[in-house]
């Protein structure tokens, strides 16, 4: 999704910096599992994750951004043993909370399993703080936070105004636009992480997500787009 991946390293271009992502230096390996409804499923997307443990070390891919969900209502095995293997292979998995609806009691892969770093957009918290989770009770959900409202970044030239929800209003300055939800948030902490990454090329995920853990605690867990940068 090129607004997603604006987030994490757009470079700005059109915006004069304005609106650069997170890490802009990176490089780009995308991996298309959904359609242009934003639709796919678990199957693309363990097709999509076992092409990148096949092509890791060819693209030297150290960060993988999955601003997606489930409406699976068990653990989808192969999708959770798919991003295990990647952590395990020395890639950071970062992935969104609550698409597309954790707000309903429970959480749908692949942020439940415990080899990713998972993210929620921080205007969503309460939804977790109050919903009774049943679904999978394994640690704390998200592991971060960030926000995820109104969040700026590119304009897909293909874009397609005419599917529902989407509006020409969220449109700023010609090429870029605003979109909502832990979608948004997640490329910040991958944009952080790949940042983190560029100081520390053989720190293993578990050490990027410690660092990260510790820089959003004394934020509540919270890491915003200024904190990210600085990493």
């Amino acid at each position: 999704m090129t607004h997603v991946t604006g987030i994490a390293c757009g470079n700005g271009w059109n915006s004069d910096g304005i609106y650069r992502g997170i890490a802009p230096d990176v490089n780009i390996v995308s991996v298309k599992i959904l359609d242009r409804y934003g639709q796919g499923n678990s199957t693309h997307a363990v097709l999509g994750l076992r092409w990148i443990m096949d092509n890791a070390r060819k693209y030297n891919i150290k960060v993988v951004n999955l601003s997606i969900g489930t409406n699976d209502r068990k653990v989808n095995l192969p999708l959770k043993e798919a991003v295990e293997r990647l952590w395990q292979m020395g890639i950071v998995v970062v992935a969104a909370a609550g698409n597309p609806d954790g707000r309903n009691g429970y959480r749908p892969p692949p942020a439940v399993s415990s080899g990713v770093i998972s993210v929620g957009a921080w205007e969503d918290r309460s939804y977790f703080q109050t919903s009774s989770f049943s679904f999978f009770t394994q640690g704390e959900m998200p592991d971060l936070w960030a926000p995820g409202e109104n969040v700026i970044s590119v304009l897909s030239p293909d874009y397609d105004f005419s599917l529902p929800n989407r509006s020409r209003s969220s449109i700023v300055k010609q090429n870029y636009i605003t979109m909502s939800g832990a979608s948004m948030a997640t490329p910040l902490i991958s944009g952080a992480a790949a940042l983190l990454l560029a100081r520390n090329p053989r720190a293993r995920p578990a050490e990027i997500k410690k660092l990260l853990l510790q820089k959003a605690r004394p934020f509540g867990g919270l890491l915003t787009e200024e904190v990210c940068r600085t990493f």
